[in-house]
């Protein structure tokens, strides 16, 4: 992620959705429940929120914070898992999982398959483009999504 995540229009991984001073955010290409998206630190390498200054910190959350806000207003979930895992990239960001109220594990953690590639469909670009369109409006709309 330090070499070409934070910063890019678009990864392998998603494309974004949002740029803010402390972190991009990004709507996943494969959606661990729809509307899956991530935030990714894009200041220097750092693995754990604890690497941060507290100024650091407050800028970070509050910009996941307000991806979150999108996410929760574009698909309404009964749920928003935030997860800050690092296990397979070991560079800060957060994964935002919208739990619908139809959701398969609801109640409980996400299916240990929930962030293996090869068991995640990509998601149509068509579709993508236009989810990541209706974000960047909402993320871009008024002090609703002000962090």
């Amino acid at each position: 992620m330090c070499a070409g995540g934070a910063g890019a229009d678009e990864t392998p991984f998603g494309v974004r959705v949002y740029e803010g001073r402390w972190s991009d955010g990004y709507l996943g290409r494969r959606p661990v429940r729809r509307g899956y998206a991530y935030v990714v630190w894009k200041g220097r390498h750092v693995c754990e929120p604890s690497d941060l200054s507290a100024e650091e910190a407050a800028g970070f959350w509050g910009e996941v914070a307000r991806v979150a806000r999108a996410v929760e207003e574009r698909y309404r979930p009964a749920k928003m898992n935030w997860l800050s895992l690092g296990n397979g990239v070991p560079h800060l960001h957060v994964h935002l999982v919208p739990r619908p109220l139809d959701d398969r594990r609801a109640g409980g953690p996400l299916e240990s398959e929930a962030f293996d590639l090869a068991a995640t469909p990509v998601l149509d670009e068509t579709v993508l483009r236009a989810e990541a369109a209706v974000l960047r409006e909402l993320l871009s709309a008024g002090p609703a999504h002000q962090a």
